[in-house]
């Protein structure tokens, strides 16, 4: 079984920042590990960005999955995405999404995204 990941990007609204995540589509192989990168630029202080990260599923809403904080630490939506998500800041200008051992019902697309404050309001 394959697991096709479509990626995209979603900014925070301010023409002035750019969040691109450079493969139009991953394909993995059930219990393997995706990486996607997003790669921000226009931001002056990147390691003090908070990038959150997104998950869309057809005929749902997006769900937010986590956000990387301006220490590098992460804060999770659910407890039970801790040990399936992991995200770090690489660099001056990219951060990286994990989502370990790959199921079926991962297939989705994954969003970066930015906001100046990091108070992100959920759904």
């Amino acid at each position: 079984h394959l697991l096709v990941v479509l990626l995209s990007l979603l900014s925070n609204g301010q023409a002035q920042v750019l969040l691109q995540q450079r493969q139009p589509s991953l394909t993995k192989r059930t219990s393997s590990t995706a990486v996607i990168d997003c790669k921000v630029e226009g931001i002056d202080d990147f390691q003090g960005a908070y990038i959150h990260w997104y998950r869309h599923i057809p005929s749902r809403a997006p769900e937010r999955l986590l956000y990387v904080t301006s220490t590098a630490q992460i804060s999770y939506d659910k407890d039970s995405y801790k040990d399936k998500y992991h995200s770090s800041k690489r660099g001056k200008n990219t951060c990286t999404l994990s989502v370990k051992d790959i199921r079926e019902d991962d297939e989705g697309t994954y969003y970066c995204a930015y906001w100046q404050s990091h108070r992100a309001r959920r759904s």
